[in-house]
């Protein structure tokens, strides 16, 4: 049962080793026996790891419940139904690892998730050892010894131990690290599929799915797909005061700045994390790969001797240090040629961001007033309108048809225009423009139903219920129904 609960969260063990760091050598250890929990921490760091392959890191980790269990049967002499009250701090555990959800990007302890199988281990496995002992040296032993050196060992090791959650996560989470993993292998059709999958997804779920689409050419698909994200529900602690405020600040920061090529800003926040909560595997591999497109090779070294001295990271930092060497490897990379066209039109500089990176990164490519090449191009444009922002919208969008006379305007572009020119404040006049016929017909006939609706005094949930069936995949059920996008 175990091994089931685990291996189906296998993208949840995965991303506990990427939020992890565990380097070979005296300083890696030195520095972390000077952390709380010390020794703990770094056999914590050491095992986590394993999570890599979470099979393996799963088989590690049922193998020290095995022994605490064992070691508690055969220190306490429990036979029959007796045996259930060993194997219930295993059971725990289990729950407490799976338990800790958004917690793995806000803890600070290193080594997080073993610390506490350690501790039962050393009092299970250190109680029955200990009471051996005594036995063989007094020859007798009391009824109350073994209840005795457990309660002293446990007493004597709970500062170590610390319970974050005993709540499920949302399960979106799981779809988030998903995608998360997707997006650092480039494989943009799973995180669109991903995103799919799920009714209400949360805002950064509709971020992945749009850098996927927009990586992959399709970012007029925009709205075509839910666009409509949520804020997930904040995690309870069972402690109220440790209740956590998620920001995606925390969440994704590194991973939305660098695949809309903000290098900066993507280095930045993977240090400031480093900094204040812990340094991690997710965080080299962002300030390396930062390093090498900003030309900055000899601090990019840096970070790749740490990554070739992991475990499992090594052929990572290979071939990183294989590109590094060669112009010609580092233009033909997936990752250059992914971001190349958003940053290498701009200066890439660093301001605050106030916190927020998603609506720094919506208000930074909206405001755009000049794109080099047509990804930058429909970026800027589909993002004003991700926005809602009807003036950046109306300047795009006259550039456009501007640079492309010759071209059939997009339908996206198309839909909100016919939307947004019977605004007062709107210089579009349909007059000009090729418009499709059936795209004028059809925002008709929305604009029909809407009317029928709003007569018929219906909230607006139900005049979106109603509507989305037939202009779920348009630009103005967008507009008109999705009001709740808050930034966290």
């Amino acid at each position: 049962m175990a091994y089931i609960l685990l291996l189906s969260h296998a993208d949840y063990l995965y991303a506990l080793q990427e939020e992890s760091l565990f380097v070979s050598g005296h300083t890696f250890m030195q520095e972390t026996l000077l952390c709380r929990n010390g020794l703990w921490a770094w056999l914590g760091c050491f095992l986590t790891q394993f999570f890599y392959y979470p099979l393996l890191g799963s088989t590690i980790i049922i193998a020290m419940w095995l022994l605490s269990y064992y070691s508690l049967l055969w220190l306490m002499g429990w036979k029959g139904w007796h045996r259930i009250i060993a194997i219930l701090p295993p059971c725990f555990l289990l729950w407490s690892l799976l338990c800790l959800g958004y917690w793995i990007y806000y803890i600070k302890s290193p080594g997080y998730a073993f610390i506490p199988t350690l501790v039962l281990l050393s009092v299970s496995l250190g109680s029955f050892l200990l009471d051996r002992l005594l036995l063989r040296l007094f020859k007798r032993v009391n009824w109350w010894q073994p209840y005795t050196v457990l309660i002293v060992l446990f007493v004597a090791t709970r500062p170590q131990l610390r319970i974050y959650s005993l709540t499920l996560p949302d399960s979106r989470l799981y779809s988030e690290l998903r995608m998360q993993r997707a997006i650092e292998d480039c494989r943009w059709q799973d995180v669109i599929d991903e995103h799919l999958k799920v009714k209400q997804p949360t805002n950064l779920m509709v971020l992945y799915k749009n850098i996927s689409l927009m990586h992959s050419g399709r970012l007029k698909e925009i709205f075509k797909t839910n666009n409509c994200g949520v804020n997930p529900p904040s995690p309870v602690s069972i402690f109220p005061s440790d209740t956590l405020h998620l920001h995606i600040s925390k969440l994704a920061a590194t991973t939305a700045y660098y695949q809309y090529g903000q290098l900066n800003y993507a280095y930045r926040w993977a240090m400031e994390n480093s900094v204040e909560y812990r340094p991690s595997v997710r965080n080299l591999k962002t300030m390396a790969r930062c390093a090498i497109l900003n030309q900055e090779f000899d601090l990019a070294e840096k970070y790749l001797l740490m990554l070739r001295n992991t475990m499992f990271h090594k052929p990572w930092a290979d071939e990183q240090s294989r590109q590094m060497r060669s112009s010609t490897l580092i233009m033909q990379s997936a990752d250059f040629q992914n971001i190349a066209p958003l940053f290498l039109d701009e200066g890439n500089t660093l301001d605050t961001d106030g916190g927020f990176p998603e609506q720094w990164i919506l208000n930074h490519f909206s405001d755009l007033a000049h794109a080099a090449n047509p990804k930058l191009e429909e970026l800027i444009i589909t993002t004003s309108l991700w926005t809602k922002d009807e003036y950046a919208f109306d300047i795009h969008f006259y550039k456009y048809v501007n640079a492309h006379p010759n071209d059939a305007i997009p339908l996206l572009y198309q839909e909100a225009a016919i939307m947004l020119c019977t605004k007062e404040s709107s210089p579009i006049q349909l007059d000009n423009f090729p418009f499709d016929n059936f795209i004028a017909d059809r925002y008709n006939n929305f604009v029909r139903d809407y009317n029928q609706l709003s007569e018929m005094n219906l909230s607006s949930d139900e005049m979106a219920g109603r509507l989305h069936a037939v202009y779920g995949d348009t630009y103005w059920w967008y507009y008109y129904f999705y009001t709740d996008f808050n930034i966290y």
